[in-house]
This record gives structure tokens, C-alpha cells and sequence, in this order.
């Protein structure tokens, strides 16, 4: 008889974090893992929704429904009152042991204190974005994998210059890329420039490149994709993560040595006359005010500001220099 090793069971957990695709994705994983009992024994509740915290404890103490477990999602907990905190906390000393409980904060901090007493009794695990294009690469071609596929790192490096920092747009490319390839166990760059760039060609790379050849038609082209659904962050992302690639390139950096792909790199200095290094500088700076005011909620129409933003670029007179600034490390 083989003997199969015992399953780690889940803990009481606290999850922190930005990276919304991460969470979300390790939320789907656990509530798989519970099998046929997830919809008797996986409840979400949502501290912004005016919950009753004795309701939830007397639900985490009673026996999981044909199951070996049962698990309790709380979203939002930061928004918990004290006295609510202090139930939770309460709790967590003397727990459950077939109920799991995962307090989820998304994007958002919570004060060292609380957190520290609730490391006490619960795993604090954190999902960061990857902002770096190295652990994008690295995520890609290990994603890759999930698939039955391997990524050449030449493909994955496009990949990643291409989607920016969107995870589920990264991860959707990867779903798809895995089909388009079949049986073929490798995903190569011409893939990648055949099936990603062809088919983003009349959306959101066609405004980029539009936007970079500072034509006209870059405003058209923003209204396309905005028609078609594409999130304004994503726009947002993607542009910061070309103006950061023409700055390299354009600057006389290393391009190389900052991991940017040949492609991407020969792109950028045909744009040579279009663009100087503090025109980048400045238009880096007025989009993440965009950002900023997107995230924090300062700005109901991010589509007509950055159409203001990119008019002035292409229709009107180029920005003057401003020197003495420094670009953020890639």
C-alpha cells in the first residue's frame, strides 16, 4: 500500500498585498483544495458591508459539512472596527482547529500594532507586485510551465516588456500563447510577435506606437481601446513602462544591462528626433499624477485626462526640458 504524504493544512492567515491577480488566484487555489464541500464550507464576508462579527465566530466554530475543513474569507478587514479587531484577535488565541479564517487587505496597510498581534496567531503572507522586469521574466517563464510549456527567455523577456505590469493581462497571454503553440512544448519570440503584438495591433500597441511616432491618430486610438474595455490602469502601466525604455535607450544607458529587449530597444531609438531625455522625464511625471489621482480616487475621468495629456503631446508644441531630474530605478 503507498502511503500518500499528509497534506499541509491551512492556517489562520492574514493576506496583504497589491497584487490583486496573486491574491485572487491563491484565494481560487485554496477554495479547489477543499473539493466537493467548497460550497458548504468556504464563506466570504465583507468587512465594509456592515458584518456581524458573533455571527462569523460561531460559524468558524461549528464542524466543516462533510469536510475536513472550513474555511472564512474576511475581505477588507482593515475596515473592522476596534471592537470587531479585538473579537478577531480573541479568537485567533484559542482557534478552531478545522476552521481556517484569512483576513484579506487589498493594497492597503494596516497599523504595526494590529498586525503584529495578529502575526502572533496567523500567517501574514504578502503579494507584491513585481516591478521589476527581471522577476516578471522569471514569473512568465515559470507561469509557462503551468501550462505544460517552456518559454524561451528571449520570449519572455518581450512578453513582459510588452504587458507592462498587468498580471491578469500577463497571465491571460501566457493562457493563450500555451493554445496557440499546441503541441509544440516551446513558446519562442516569433510566437510571441506573431499571436501578442498581431493581436493587440489595432488597440493598444497601435496607440503606443502612435503615441511614440507622436502622430495625431495616437487620440483615436486611445478612444479604441477605451471602447473595447481595456483598464485604465493597464493604459496607464503601459505607457510608464515604455517612456522608461525610451528613456534608456535614448539616454545612453545600458539597454542591455537593464534587461530590455533588442526589439523594444531598436523601436526606441528610431525615435530618436521625436523624443529628448527630459521630455520622457516630464511626461513620466504628469502620467503617474494620473496614477496617483486614478488610486486614490482624486480623478472621475481618466480617459479624458489622459487624452488632454497625450493632445498636448501630439498636437501641440513639444514640452520644454527639464533638467536635473532623475528616472526611478527600472
Amino acid at each position: 500500500m503507498t502511503v500518500q504524504p499528509r497534506r499541509k493544512v491551512l492556517g489562520n492567515s492574514v493576506f496583504i498585498g497589491q497584487e490583486a491577480f496573486l491574491l485572487e488566484e491563491e484565494l481560487s487555489r485554496l477554495k479547489a483544495g477543499i473539493g466537493d464541500g467548497a460550497s458548504m464550507n468556504w464563506a466570504t464576508y465583507n468587512a465594509e458591508e456592515g458584518i456581524h462579527v458573533d455571527e462569523i465566530l460561531n460559524l468558524c466554530n461549528t464542524f466543516p459539512f462533510l469536510s475536513e475543513r472550513r474555511v472564512i474569507v474576511i475581505r477588507n478587514a482593515h475596515k473592522l472596527a476596534e471592537k470587531q479587531m479585538d473579537q478577531i484577535l480573541s479568537y485567533l488565541e484559542n482557534p478552531s482547529e478545522s476552521t481556517s479564517m484569512i483576513l484579506v487587505l487589498e493594497g492597503e496597510k494596516i497599523d504595526d500594532k494590529t498586525l503584529k498581534k495578529l502575526a502572533r496567531n496567523a500567517a501574514v503572507v504578502r503579494f507584491d507586485p513585481m516591478r521589476n522586469i527581471s522577476e516578471r521574466t522569471g514569473w512568465i517563464m515559470n507561469r509557462a510551465k503551468v501550462h505544460g510549456k517552456t518559454i524561451e527567455k528571449d520570449a519572455a523577456m518581450l512578453l513582459a516588456d510588452l504587458t507592462g505590469t498587468n498580471m491578469w493581462f500577463m497571465a491571460t497571454e501566457i493562457e493563450k500563447l500555451s493554445l496557440y503553440t499546441a503541441s509544440r512544448p516551446v513558446i519562442t519570440i516569433g510566437d510571441v510577435r506573431e499571436l501578442v503584438m498581431k493581436n493587440y495591433e489595432t488597440s493598444i500597441f497601435t496607440f503606443l506606437d502612435a503615441f511614440f511616432d507622436r502622430k495625431k491618430d495616437a487620440l483615436f486610438r486611445l478612444y479604441e481601446i477605451e471602447s473595447i474595455g481595456v483598464p485604465e490602469l493597464e493604459i496607464i502601466s503601459r505607457i510608464e513602462n515604455q517612456v522608461i525604455n525610451h528613456y534608456v535607450v535614448l539616454a545612453g544607458l545600458d539597454w542591455k544591462k537593464m534587461r530590455i529587449h533588442a526589439f523594444v530597444a531598436e523601436k526606441a531609438m528610431a525615435r530618436k528626433s521625436m523624443w529628448n531625455p527630459s521630455q520622457l522625464l516630464a511626461l513620466l511625471d504628469e502620467v503617474r499624477t494620473i496614477e496617483h489621482q486614478i488610486k486614490s480616487s482624486s480623478i472621475s475621468h481618466a480617459f479624458i485626462a489622459m487624452s488632454e495629456l497625450i493632445g498636448r503631446y501630439v498636437l501641440g508644441t513639444r514640452n520644454e526640458e527639464r533638467p536635473g531630474k532623475r528616472l526611478p530605478p527600472r
